[in-house]
């Protein structure tokens, strides 16, 4: 039984490979991170796991990705080295047909190759980042075509035109995220009562995080700006 295709790094894997997935399920949970500290002459342990962070925070995901494929047998051998280049030891981006809206990133190996008279098969494993992330970051054009009406999320923040003041507000994921400005002109911007001065160009501001729930970033000036933000959930 074939399941839903996958793309990894701009190839599908059905559509070149005749390669799908054979178990639905290929992602598992990222762990999270604790740490607990032993309290001397007391009763059980201190849980420290987010004095740091502020935040749960996570370890690196598995997904294993199953597949199986019919070519003819004098095929195989030729088949298998491409998928090798491809995709062994290589940071892969992972679309999965039924999740279209967010990608996994991590590195990838091939493993357990088989082949049969018709029929070959081979797992793509990923030791992936814990968080997937939305397909499109603010920067990038948004397309009709693969766009969820129901749950879809268009962040246009290129290029706003500040003279006097601009409000953006940014509904954070839960992924924290120190945005990327790009300012041109004389920009200040106010984010939860302080003010910065925007440097032209590129910059960071490392107090500025953008958390889960709505944020508002108030600019003032005159000039423009662009705000880069990739949105990342569990």
């Amino acid at each position: 039984m074939g399941y839903p295709a996958v793309t990894i790094n701009g190839i599908n894997m059905f559509e070149k490979y005749k390669a799908p997935l054979t178990e639905l399920h290929s992602v598992q949970p990222p762990e999270p991170k604790t740490f607990f500290q032993d309290i001397p002459g007391g009763d059980g342990s201190l849980d420290v796991s987010t004095v740091i962070s502020g935040r749960p925070t996570y370890k690196r995901r598995e997904i294993t990705m199953k597949f199986h494929c019919e070519h003819p047998s004098n095929q195989w051998t030729t088949t298998m080295s491409e998928i090798l280049k491809e995709f062994h030891g290589k940071e892969g981006k992972i679309i999965f047909e039924d999740d279209p809206d967010y990608y996994y990133l991590g590195r990838m190996t091939v493993s357990d190759y088989e082949r049969a008279v018709k029929t070959g098969k081979f797992i793509i494993t990923s030791n992936a980042e814990p968080y997937k992330y939305e397909l499109l970051s603010s920067l990038e054009p948004w397309l009709w075509d693969p766009f969820n009406f129901i749950k879809g999320l268009i962040r246009n923040y290129g290029n706003m035109e500040v003279s006097g003041t601009k409000t953006l507000a940014i509904p954070g994921t839960e992924r924290w995220v120190i945005p990327v400005f790009t300012t041109t002109g004389s920009v200040r911007v106010e984010h939860e009562g302080k003010s910065y001065d925007l440097k032209q160009g590129k910059s960071k501001i490392y107090s500025i995080v953008i958390k889960p729930g709505n944020n508002v970033l108030k600019f003032s000036g005159n000039g423009k700006v662009s705000v880069e933000y990739r949105g990342g959930i569990l």
